[in-house]
């Protein structure tokens, strides 16, 4: 747990950097649900792959919670939910 933990907190620091990634349409939604909710994404893929470190920390027993504090502490605590909240509605498997 404190593993996947570790690297969705490792990943989420590159959603800060550079870089366009060419997402389907689950991911286009996820990015676009980060957009309205005006948290900084300036790397497509970064914070695609910060959405399934979210997914993999659920699917191994972590919680909503879990997630919400391993994502960095510069976003508010809305941002990092609605982060949690789009990688489950888009991106986790069902």
């Amino acid at each position: 747990m404190k593993t996947i933990a570790a690297t969705a907190i490792t990943v989420a620091a590159l959603v800060l950097g550079t870089g366009v990634a060419h997402a389907d349409s689950d991911e286009q939604a996820y990015l676009r649900e980060l957009q309205n909710d005006q948290i900084p994404v300036s790397n497509d893929q970064a914070a695609v792959q910060v959405g399934h470190d979210v997914c993999n920390l659920l699917a191994a027993g972590g919680t909503k919670d879990q997630a919400m504090n391993a994502l960095p502490s510069n976003l508010s605590m809305a941002q990092r939910r609605t982060i949690v909240d789009a990688s489950v509605t888009y991106l986790c498997p069902t």
